[in-house]
């Protein structure tokens, strides 16, 4: 039986306050040369929902992969938070003139199975779990 409780034991995710998933989420990025700089990270909550909300600059020729960047970091910092996130939200402020600045919401945990666990297939993922809107 104490074999069995230190193979679960040795095998538990480490979980990370919110703080501790705020400053992972720069070094994330960091790590990767090609990833977009971030202006803002916040956690908060809304209407009794956590939320992790992210301001990066895309670059015009880039944008989808910076976006599918964002979010992928987003999903693989958060999935080892204490208090699992209900939203996360990536604002993406355009190098250029040219583009609108956009706002884009997803679910949390569908956002993780699609990246990290890969349950949820591109087109589910796209119609079902994120929003995107200009501002």
């Amino acid at each position: 039986m104490i074999l069995i409780c230190i193979l679960c034991f040795c095998n538990a995710k480490t979980k990370f306050s919110d703080r501790d998933v705020a400053t992972m989420i720069p070094k994330y990025f960091a790590r990767d040369h090609n990833s977009p700089p971030i202006t803002r990270t916040r956690i908060y909550g809304e209407n009794g929902k956590k939320v992790l909300h992210l301001n990066i600059q895309v670059n015009r020729n880039r944008y989808e992969n910076e976006l599918e960047y964002a979010l992928s970091a987003m999903a693989s910092v958060c999935q080892y938070a204490e208090m699992p996130f209900d939203k996360f939200v990536l604002i993406m402020e355009p190098t250029s003139r040219q583009i609108d600045t956009e706002r884009l919401e997803a679910k949390a945990k569908c956002t993780i199975d699609y990246f990290v666990f890969k349950r949820v297939k591109y087109n589910r993922w796209l119609t079902k779990c994120i929003t995107t809107e200009k501002i």
